[in-house]
């Protein structure tokens, strides 16, 4: 029965989509990137799905499918990554940053609606920390944030600027009617916006606000749905929808998703992806207990390679004398970032390029891509973590493939693939937490 609803879910979303796509190509659009921009949100591949069904039917131009097919298809210049000042995105740290434009109207319209002296949230939005370090907000500003490399880079880029920003981390438990403003972007399901929005409510001052971030109707068939559900939720826990403005935030495509999309064989435009932005106003205390601060049960570890960011999982433990890593998809990327697809369980090695492996020896990988991250700081030490390593021969063969997905993956990226000019940590153990009671998959 829910299989039977979700397909019946799915046909409905698929003739809407059809219908978007069928009216801006009468009205003129013949170009890959106005579709995206005039589509409320939909994903490119469900765009060049739509555009295929119409053209089989016979109810657009074939010139103009034909003209947006090939565009969807060129591959231009690499873009360097946007936020340069941030390690890479990772798939599984679930992130996806707004664009510089998009946080300065975020920052500014948490001042707006906050009285003078009032202080401002962050929750777990990095790429907003690091825009607050260059503005002169004018308000107290915390950022609440998880334990990885992308938050160490943070507390330097805010040592260096004079500690304007006070930071925390969310294993440090969460913080009670301490903000006027609280800004967050949640991955875009319920099982991860609520705990956060429970989280936000539970910090924001009566009288205060929280701004999130919300799919547009067009990301898939229960958008529209999840944001009612969110609306309702949000009404238990004391807080009061003032404002819904449609498309008006604007995200960076992260390298891991134009991996993912460019295996695919489609390369839209860098900031196709949009939110919808909803505020709610605190008008009285929630009904409902503040979240617990436990996280999902799928530890990782995090190494850095250069820009590559390796993560791996289950790397305390020796399952086999083999090791290596174990190909699950055509030329190693994954191309969807899709949280339903079941390729994503198999993987336990995870690159920042959204390149997936299975391992029988977590271990000896870990060991490898320390060894590695050693050579790329200048140090020739091999870390002694577990013991001596038995096969120096295998350790070398593993160290040579990681070395070589860094070198593609800083290619990939738009940079020349130089090792030794990223110094970041070079492993650390992580379980990210979420503010999720469940046992969730790995998303995007």
């Amino acid at each position: 029965m829910i299989a039977a609803r979700r397909s019946l879910s799915q046909a409905v979303f698929a003739a809407r989509v059809d219908d978007l796509v069928k009216a801006a190509i009468v009205d003129g659009t013949t170009s890959f990137a106005a579709l995206l921009h005039r589509l409320p949100g939909v994903y490119p591949t469900e765009a060049l799905a739509a555009l295929d069904r119409l053209l089989d039917g016979k109810a657009i131009c074939p010139v103009a499918a034909a003209s947006i097919r090939r565009q969807a298809a060129a591959n231009g210049a690499p873009v360097a990554e946007g936020r340069s000042l941030l390690p890479l995105p990772h798939p599984l740290d679930y992130e996806w940053r707004f664009t510089p434009d998009s946080a300065r109207l975020l920052l500014n319209r948490a001042v707006d609606m906050t009285h003078m002296g009032g202080d401002l949230l962050l929750f777990g939005t990095p790429g907003l920390a690091v825009e607050a370090l260059t503005l002169p907000v004018g308000r107290r500003i915390a950022f609440l944030a998880e334990s990885n490399s992308v938050t160490d880079r943070v507390l330097a880029l805010n040592r260096v600027t004079g500690t304007p920003l006070s930071i925390a981390f969310c294993s440090g438990g969460l913080p009670r009617e301490s903000a006027d403003a609280v800004l967050l972007d949640p991955p875009w399901y319920l099982d991860f916006v609520r705990p956060m929005l429970a989280a936000a409510a539970h910090a924001c001052r009566p009288g205060g606000v929280a701004l999130i971030s919300l799919p547009p109707d067009g990301a898939r068939p229960s958008a529209a749905a999840d944001r009612q559900a969110t609306i309702a939720f949000a009404r238990r826990l004391g807080l009061t929808l003032i404002e819904h403005s449609s498309l008006s935030i604007s995200y960076e495509t992260p390298f891991f998703e134009r991996n993912a999309l460019a295996a695919a064989q489609i390369y839209p435009p860098p900031h196709w992806r949009r939110g919808d932005l909803v505020v709610f106003r605190k008008e009285r205390a929630s009904t409902r207990p503040p979240p617990a601060s436990s996280g999902r049960s799928r530890f990782w570890t995090e190494v850095g390679i250069g820009r590559m960011r390796l993560f791996i999982q289950g790397a305390d433990e020796v399952r086999s004398d083999e090791a290596g890593l174990i190909s699950l998809v055509d030329d190693d990327i994954l191309p969807t970032v899709s949280r339903r697809d079941p390729r994503r369980r198999l993987a336990n090695v995870w690159t920042s390029g959204n390149r997936i492996f299975r391992t029988r020896n977590p271990q000896l990988v870990l060991e490898a891509a320390i060894s590695c991250a050693g050579e790329a700081m200048g140090s020739s030490v091999q870390p002694d973590l577990w013991g001596t390593i038995r096969e120096s021969e295998t350790l070398e063969r593993v160290a040579a493939e990681l070395r070589a997905l860094a070198a593609i993956e800083e290619q990939e990226e738009g940079k020349a693939p130089t090792l030794t000019t990223e110094r970041s940590v070079a492993w650390r153990s992580s379980s990210t937490n979420y503010w999720s009671r469940s046992t969730a998959i790995i998303s995007g």
